[in-house]
């Protein structure tokens, strides 16, 4: 198919969503991820939402729910994408901006009997009503600490953007100042102007060279491993592993490279699976919130990951959706399966937020339903790289992600011992 005749999914996607907008402000398209969130979410009987969780430990007292209301409907005022909620426009998928959702923003969780706060925080964080908002705010307390936990609709916010909420939370917190109409109106333009801008490079990067490469990286690939056909109504399930490197030398400077060719070797060594993919972009620059990731796949045919990957970055903005049609269209093994995602959290780029001159404290409890089979992430601080490997016991077996967690380990270790 040439450039003339070729019609991107993203292209057809707006052609639609012009038809069905009828000049509403409040309805806004969505990006390629989002629409894959919205389809896998339609897909699920119970309608669960993708939670991008951030817990911020503090000192017991620091923090009060009053000031804390104030500062989140600051934050909800100035991105509207947190207000936005996935419906359907005309048979559409498109987000639907609202008001600040009415009454209380947070919600306190004290220490329950058990004494497991974690857990009860993670319920809340599941049984969170859909009318409050794509927003979650907790404040957990136990009498040894003060919990600060967001809890964020992944289809209105990616990771890079979970960074900018939490900074101006933190922010309105402190200040405690008011946001004026003009800014509220200015973010509801802003917000469409850069989904809009995100659209046109993802309908620019499924043209017929962008394609051509995906469908040769993925001509040998695997159909999948794990889950291929699991109930997207299933309870699923976690198990978390924490593993800490401090590889010298080069590594922990540029991890992800390394990291990408570990997750790669590591599904090499398992017959069937799927290629290793990554999220990936994101518009942390431009100071609105929002889902503008991809999803991309590493899956070099032989040659080096960490020598393809410079090339694949190339057509990094085709989305994953234009990615999986192209496969079906050349007949490959793989139809658009992930057996394992990675996802790297650069701390060195953000550190932990300060109150009242106390640093605050990430933590990653484990607790939350995974989608995917198995998830590594790396939390890169302070020269530590740290790995927490999730996988889903219902599907993948203790072996398989003992094995995978191995592969991990071993690569930064060679790494680093090339590096010194």
């Amino acid at each position: 198919m040439n450039a003339r005749t070729h019609r991107s999914i993203t292209g057809t996607y707006l052609k639609f969503y012009r038809g069905a907008n009828d000049g509403v402000a409040e309805l806004m398209p969505l990006t390629g991820a989002q629409r894959r969130f919205h389809h896998t979410r339609s897909a699920d009987p119970r309608g669960r939402v993708r939670i991008l969780p951030v817990f911020l430990e503090f000192p017991p007292g620091l923090l009060t729910a009053h000031r804390l209301e104030r500062a989140t409907r600051a934050v909800l005022l100035r991105h509207p994408a947190l207000r936005g909620v996935a419906d359907t426009a005309g048979g559409l998928p498109v987000l639907r901006i609202g008001p600040v959702p009415a009454g209380p923003l947070v919600q306190e969780i004290f220490a329950p009997e058990t004494g497991d706060l974690d857990g009860a925080v993670w319920a809340a964080l599941e049984d969170w009503p859909t009318t409050a908002g794509s927003l979650r705010v907790l404040l957990a307390r136990d009498g040894r600490r003060d919990l600060l936990v967001l809890g964020l609709d992944h289809l209105v916010c990616d990771g890079e953007s979970t960074g900018l909420v939490l900074d101006e939370l933190m922010s309105a917190y402190r200040s405690g100042a008011a946001v004026p109409d003009a800014e509220v109106t200015a973010g509801l333009h802003r917000y469409r102007e850069v989904v809009e801008q995100r659209l046109a490079v993802e309908h620019a990067a499924s043209g017929p060279e962008a394609l051509a490469h995906w469908t040769s990286r993925v001509r040998d690939a695997g159909p999948g491993r794990w889950g291929r056909d699991r109930d997207p109504g299933g309870p699923g399930g976690q198990v978390s592993a924490w593993h800490r490197l401090s590889a010298p030398g080069s590594a922990p400077d540029r991890p992800f490279p390394v990291l990408l060719a570990a997750g790669h070797r590591a599904l090499a060594g398992l017959p069937g699976t799927a290629p290793v993919a990554y999220t990936w972009g994101g518009q942390d620059d431009t100071g609105v919130v929002g889902c503008f990731i991809n999803t991309v796949l590493a899956n070099p045919g032989g040659g080096s990951v960490q020598e393809s990957w410079w090339e694949d970055l190339e057509f990094a903005d085709t989305p994953f959706d234009e990615v999986v049609r192209a496969a079906r269209a050349s007949h490959a093994p793989w139809t658009g399966h992930l057996d394992l995602v990675l996802t790297l959290i650069d701390r060195t780029r953000r550190p932990a937020p300060v109150l009242d001159g106390v640093p605050g404290r990430f933590r990653y409890p484990p607790g939350h339903r995974i989608e995917d089979p198995m998830i590594v992430t790396a939390v890169h601080d302070r020269g530590e790289l740290s790995l927490r490997i999730d996988h889903d016991p219902t599907i993948v077996p203790g072996a398989d992600a003992t094995g995978v967690a191995g592969t991990l380990r071993e690569a930064f270790a060679d790494a680093g011992r090339v590096a010194g």
